[in-house]
Parts: structure tokens; sequence; C-alpha cells
């Protein structure tokens, strides 16, 4: 008779292939190294000395961020501009354009002829003045021998406004002729050509007066004005000569305005005014002047500080406002 087969003994050879698969899969699955297997596989020397390159490595990167010095800027935006303030030309009178006799950024001389105002009107009315002022003087004399006294004051009275209206006339003829009330050169020019109609008091020119320093006027927002004082250097971009091909210039505050100013686009500021250090650009061989109303970043150094500075003071940043 033939014996049954042992369950159990299947059962056993059942559970060894199940233990066998699970000893099995994951050393088929991990083929790569561990890092610290590696190390491990290392020889002494090997591992101590990439320990030592490591340590080395951090202490020379950390002695370097301590002692490599970066400047702390503020950085703004502003033109170059006379020092002090330029000089308008005003239209004391209405009238239209007859001829402009000069170009923006031309150099002129006090009382030098600028824009001329059609005076035809002005003159036709002055001449009739005149006319009526010399009947009056012939009317006078005849009077003085043949009339009363009352007769004779009225008619001096007369010739004497006639003389005030002819003084006001040539005053208005003189000012038909706009000129410069300064040497210098000429900043903005607001009439282009003749037939342009001016309003009594109107400004259609600014002269930079002759021998005025240039200087650059910067908008520092209100946020960034604690630490700037007369004195810090400035670091200046002109936005007609790339800093990239043309270097920057320095420069140094020499004012910042007492009170803020208000503007609807940029709020509220401060006029921050530096002096440049040289007057003129080096480009393609030739040396090119600054020019009043040329566009400029200016960069203001508050501060140096070390690079390992800057890492940490984020950090430090965080943990006072945890603390608080």
């Amino acid at each position: 008779m033939s014996t049954p087969p042992n369950t159990a003994d299947t059962n056993d050879a059942v559970d060894l292939a199940a233990l066998g698969k699970t000893w099995t899969q994951p050393q088929t699955a991990d083929t790569s190294p561990e890092v610290s297997d590696v190390i491990a596989a290392m020889p002494w020397w090997a591992s101590r000395g990439l320990l030592y390159l490591i340590v080395s490595f951090v202490i020379v990167a950390l002695l370097w961020a301590s002692l490599s010095m970066v400047d702390v800027v503020v950085e703004s935006r502003g033109a170059l501009v006379p020092e002090g303030y330029v000089k308008p030309v005003q239209a004391a009178g209405g009238g239209v354009v007859q001829t402009v006799f000069v170009k923006e950024g031309a150099t002129v001389e006090r009382g030098q002829a600028l824009v001329q105002l059609d005076a035809a009107e002005m003159r036709t009315r002055l001449v009739k003045l005149r006319e009526e002022l010399a009947t009056s003087r012939a009317q006078l004399r005849q009077l003085m021998v043949n009339r009363p006294v009352a007769e004779t004051l009225e008619q001096q009275n007369r010739i004497g406004r006639l003389q005030s209206e002819i003084a006001g006339a040539e005053l208005s003829l003189q000012q038909t002729t706009l000129t410069a009330p300064v040497s210098g050169v000429i900043t903005t020019l607001d009439v282009r050509g003749s037939g342009a109609v001016l309003q009594a008091g109107q400004t259609i020119a600014t002269i930079a007066p002759s021998g005025a320093r240039l200087v650059v006027e910067t908008q520092v927002p209100n946020k960034d004005i604690a630490f700037i004082e007369a004195g810090l250097p400035v670091k200046l971009k002109f936005d007609a000569f790339p800093f990239q091909e043309y270097g920057v210039i320095d420069g140094t505050v020499i004012a910042v305005s007492p009170d803020a100013q208000t503007d609807k686009e940029s709020g509220s500021f401060y006029k921050v005014t530096i002096a440049p250090q040289q007057t003129d650009v080096v480009a393609k061989g030739k040396k090119l002047p600054l020019r009043s109303g040329l566009v400029v970043s200016a960069d203001i150094v508050t501060e140096r500080k070390s690079i390992l500075s800057l890492i940490i003071d984020p950090f430090r940043k965080l943990k006072g406002e945890g603390g608080q």
C-alpha cells in the first residue's frame, strides 16, 4: 500500500520557497552599492583624505566669505542738471511767433535774441499814438495863447496820458523780442517754429548759466533714505553710455533735501544731489562731454559688508522676528 504524502512537508516546502523569494528579490532589485559601503571599502588613508579635503574646502569657503567685502547700495534714478536752478525765458506778453533764432543745446550770450514775436500791430499802434501826441502838443500851444487856463490844463493832462500810453507801447514792442537773461546753454526750447501762439507769462526756454557745475539729482524713496548722507560714494551709470562698454563714473553725495516730496507716480521721496568726479566720457578714443539732461542710474554705497554677513543676516532677521 502506498503512503499518502505528508501535508506538513509540503507546506514547509512552500514556505521555504516563499521565504527564498523574499530574500532573493531585494538583491536583484538594488544593484548599486551604498555610499557608506563605498567609503567603508576604501583604504583608511583614502577615506581620511576625503574627509580632510571636505573640511578644508569648508574652512577656505568660510574664510573667503568672511574676508571678501561687497558694497551695499541704494539704487536711484535721476538726471544730470546744472547746479542751482536753470533760468527760464518767458513771454512777457502774448503774441504770435514770427522767428526762432536758436536751437536747443545752443550756447547764447546774455541779451541775445532768441525768439521774435509778430510786432506789426504793435508798431502800427505806436505810430498812431505818436501822431496823436504831436497833434495834442500843437493844440496845446494854441490854447496857451487864445484859451483859458482850464482848457490848457485839460490838454496837458491829455498829453500826459498819451505819453504814458506811448511808453507802454514801446515797452510792449521791446518785449516782442525774447532775449537770453543770462549767458549759457539752452537746455529746453518749447517753440519750434513760426506761427505758434504764446500766452503772457508762458515759458518758452530754459538756460543753464555758463560755468555752472553739472550735478546729478536723483529721487530716493522714503524707505531707503535712512543711511544716506553727504560724503557717501556713488557709482554713476549713464543710459547714453552703457557701463558694460564705457564703465561707471564715481561720484559723491553732496546734499540731501531736508524734507520729503510727494509725486503721484513715485510716491514720497527725497532729492539727493551727487557731484560726478569727471565731466566727460572716453568713447571710441574721443572725450565726449557729459550734457545736461542725461539720464543716470545712481548706486549710492551706504556700507560695505562681508559675503558671510549677507548670508547670515536673513537668518538673524528671521530669528529676531521669531523671538518677538
